[in-house]
């Protein structure tokens, strides 16, 4: 990865606007947002600020209505689907309130299936998810099911699951939010130790506690940012 002063998100007067009927929702107004390689940032803001729009298309599971959006320099207003999808699967990994994991799988098979994807062979998709269930504490519980393990640690599933692509990225939709305040303190040490490891993370949160892992926190409000600090 390059320097911390490499931009890796730049946003430039995104907007976007959701047609309902005949009404128009504007959920994302003149968002300006730059953030670079490696930070750690949290998004902050109530239910309907827009806040789960602005990640949608950070995580290129959207695209703004107006403006421009480069990742990795990259304008992704000029992606078809297909392009979208490939950046989802090498860039970025997504961590979810709702773990999602398959409850018929082990761990190291839920750690592995984006990989099946990819049509990696099995013997490197055991191997990458063995390193994974590692690093996030689960070398233990590699061959139990979703159901014999506790909140926190299908938390960690699922983050190993993001990072199993190597991408470089992480996004965070309310990641402790099904999670005691003890257990999401163990989550938010981690993601800030896989920051450390050179991971950009972007989490989005309405918990100031949890907002205060991050370096900067941006604040928005009824679509627009209001703060950053």
């Amino acid at each position: 990865m390059n320097d911390k002063n490499n931009l890796i998100i730049l946003m430039k007067n995104v907007e976007k606007i959701y047609n309902l009927g005949q009404v128009q929702v504007h959920a994302l107004k003149n968002v300006n947002l730059e953030v670079k390689e490696k930070e750690h940032i949290s998004i902050m803001g109530p239910s309907g600020s827009g806040k789960t729009t602005l990640l949608n298309i950070i995580g290129c599971l959207d695209k703004p209505t107006n403006g421009t959006y480069f990742l990795d320099s990259v304008n992704i207003n000029q992606l078809d689907d297909n392009q979208l999808s490939e950046i989802r699967n090498k860039k970025i990994g997504f961590v979810f309130q709702n773990y999602n994991l398959i409850p018929q799988l082990n761990v190291i098979e839920n750690i592995g299936l984006p990989l099946i994807y990819r049509g990696i062979d099995e013997k490197e998709i055991e191997e990458k998810a063995k390193y994974y269930a590692n690093l996030v504490g689960l070398g233990d519980r590699m061959y139990h099911r979703p159901t014999e393990l506790s909140g926190g640690q299908q938390q960690r599933v699922a983050i190993a699951r993001a990072l199993v692509n190597e991408p470089v990225i992480l996004l965070g939709d309310e990641p402790t939010g099904n999670l005691d305040t003890k257990t999401g303190k163990e989550i938010m040490e981690l993601i800030k130790k896989l920051n450390e490891m050179g991971r950009t993370i972007i989490i989005i949160t309405h918990d100031p506690k949890i907002a205060e892992y991050g370096e900067r926190i941006v604040k928005i409000l009824d679509g627009e940012i209001i703060d950053e600090r």
